[in-house]
């Protein structure tokens, strides 16, 4: 059962920053992941180094700084000129190594003006990690796929004053479904106290992932330093092998975000936001204290882990089956032999039994398409005995002689209609089919198959 602690002081007596006047330093500390201050580079190169970036407003490198702050540059985001647009704002997306438990230290200041946005700062447990954030929103996680816990403002449909209280707004495969059965984030909220607007806030967020066979997951966040929501009893995964390790800072603002809360100044609002010192760490991290020893900071700035290597991903293994087509369809039902592969209608061709590997990290199946004309919804399908369903995974519309290389890992394959399902890791991958919709005499041709493990 889920609990709410609140609380006026740190679970720790003292952070990782206590040891590091000004944050000097801080990046070598083994416990600390990413660190950026905004200080190093133009707006390409920090945009660069996270990784994933995204532009619907304008941005700069402002000067406006927290008190006390050892650097000269924090980063500035508006919505631009024509004020709120659908997602208008800005993000930055990086990834760490994986870890069980992460921490987000970063400062914020809103305009003294600001109105509602729509969603802020997010970690994410990711399985397949990508450069850019996907598209999780209103899927329920399966357990073993990602989870994501969001710190963000609240306002209760416009009862609390714009932008929000702090709330937790999160995606785990115990959430709950709204009104209509659809599934859009479940909301943990410590109370309604309002966030001040126009000045700097010091906002840290921790998530501690569970033991599989446990709820014994947590989520907490401080402001300035002192604990506000801490609340355990969550069941975020249903395997290990799902780590922390993906960072979202998000400013996102939505045109219909005035009329959702009845804001009753909408045309009085400014649409502005500063962050700095952004750190991301294994343990609690706190409020920059002090000044540098040498003068002026300038941390050497982080990259994403995805650029650098450190967020390892589990290489494919070696092939245990292969199908070149190239003397007849072998064991594949339902296509016909053609130049390059196999020919195959819109309800598709299979292949049962030739292979039989237990789906793991190195599982794959890869593959060529080529469509010889437009079709929809191309779907591969792998049944599971196990299950009792089909699993999926869509390859969305091929145009007319486009042609596709297609690499698709065996935890990636989820059981129901949406994909969102239980997965196959730890049974057999023994089949494998693929369909389209389109017309009856539409044609995709497959070749250069191949299981690996």
């Amino acid at each position: 059962m889920m609990t709410l602690i609140l609380a006026l002081t740190c679970l720790q007596e003292s952070g990782i920053a206590a040891q590091y006047p000004g944050d000097e330093g801080m990046e070598k500390d083994p416990r600390v992941l990413f660190v950026e201050d905004f200080e190093t580079g133009t707006l390409e190169d920090i945009a660069a180094r996270w990784g994933g970036h995204r532009l619907v407003g304008t941005w700069d490198l402002s000067g406006d700084l927290p008190e006390g702050s050892p650097g000269k540059k924090s980063l500035h985001v508006t919505v631009g000129p024509e004020g709120p647009k659908n997602h208008s704002g800005a993000y930055l997306y990086t990834h760490t190594r994986g870890t069980d438990r992460l921490y987000a230290r970063f400062y914020v200041k809103f305009h003294p003006k600001h109105g509602y946005l729509h969603h802020f700062v997010m970690l994410i447990a990711d399985r397949e990690p990508t450069p850019w954030p996907k598209g999780w929103a209103g899927h329920k996680p399966s357990g073993e796929d990602h989870f994501i816990s969001s710190i963000e403002p609240w306002t209760d449909w416009g009862k609390v004053a714009a932008p929000g209280a702090w709330n937790f707004y999160c995606y785990w495969q115990d959430m709950k479904p709204d009104g209509r059965g659809d599934y859009w984030g479940n909301s943990f909220s410590p109370g309604s106290d309002p966030i001040p607007r126009g000045q700097w806030i010091c906002m840290e967020t921790m998530v501690k992932a569970n033991s599989p066979d446990a709820s014994d997951g947590e989520q907490a966040f401080w402001v300035d330093g002192k604990l506000v929501g801490h609340f355990k009893g969550i069941r975020w995964r249903s395997t290990d092998l799902l780590k922390l390790n993906s960072f979202w800072l998000q400013y996102d603002v939505c045109q219909n975000s005035p009329q959702h809360n009845n804001d009753p100044t909408p045309n009085d609002r400014e649409y502005e936001v500063w962050f700095d010192d952004v750190v991301l760490a294994t343990d609690y991290i706190g409020p920059v204290q002090g000044k540098p020893k040498s003068g002026k900071k300038a941390a050497m700035p982080s990259r994403s882990a995805l650029l650098s290597g450190d967020l390892i991903t589990t290489p494919p293994g070696k092939v245990v089956f292969a199908e070149s087509f190239e003397k007849g369809p072998g064991p594949f039902k339902g296509g016909e032999p053609v130049e390059g592969g196999l020919s195959f209608p819109p309800k598709g061709t299979e292949i049962w039994g030739a292979f039989s590997p237990r789906v793991s990290e190195s599982t794959q199946l890869r593959f060529k398409v080529k469509a010889l004309t437009d079709v929809k919804d191309v779907t591969v399908l792998v049944w599971s005995d196990k299950l009792k369903d089909n699993l999926r995974h869509p390859l969305g519309a091929f145009k007319k002689d486009e042609t596709r290389e297609v690499s698709i890992r065996g935890i990636q394959l989820r059981a129901g209609w949406a994909a969102d399902g239980p997965g196959l890791g730890g049974t057999e991958l023994n089949n494998f089919k693929i369909v389209f919709d389109g017309a009856a005499d539409a044609r995709l041709v497959l070749s250069d198959f191949e299981v690996r493990q």
